[in-house]
């Protein structure tokens, strides 16, 4: 499954707002930074807890996801992602060892509190990609 990943710099709330009014449908879900600070991000911007994680809308029988995006700069032209979903971290690893080829990598393969594998990168054409194992991480 891909889905489309559309990317904010600290607007996506108005952005959902707006798209609900456009498409007529509601929010599915939708989480907050809250405390989390990704790793490696050593400027986090003051009203970071108010920014969106994770939010996901059904727009035409598609799932879209949504974020505000710390880890690099967001401009018009670089906004949209394709997030492809895998079973398992192996899965991920396999896909990830081959679009890395000539990328640039926006996040490095790591393991988060949703996900055993989370890695992004944009492919040597400039397409944006995460790449997300179904799989749980490890509870320690």
């Amino acid at each position: 499954m891909v889905t489309p990943y559309i990317t904010f710099a600290g607007n996506c709330n108005e952005a959902l707002e707006f798209y609900q009014t456009v498409f007529n449908n509601e929010v599915l879900m939708s989480l907050p930074y809250g405390d989390y600070v990704p790793e490696g991000v050593t400027a986090p911007p003051a009203n970071l807890k108010d920014w969106i994680l994770h939010a996901e809308m059904n727009i035409c029988d598609t799932v879209f996801w949504f974020a505000d995006e710390i880890a690099e700069p967001v401009y018009k032209g670089n906004m949209i992602k394709l997030t492809t979903k895998v079973a398992s971290a192996q899965e991920a690893q396999k896909i990830f060892n081959v679009l890395s080829i000539d990328a640039k990598i926006t996040l490095p393969p790591t393991a988060t509190f949703y996900s055993s594998f989370h890695a992004g990168l944009t492919d040597r054409y400039g397409v944006s990609w995460n790449i997300v194992a179904e799989e749980a991480p490890n509870q320690v």
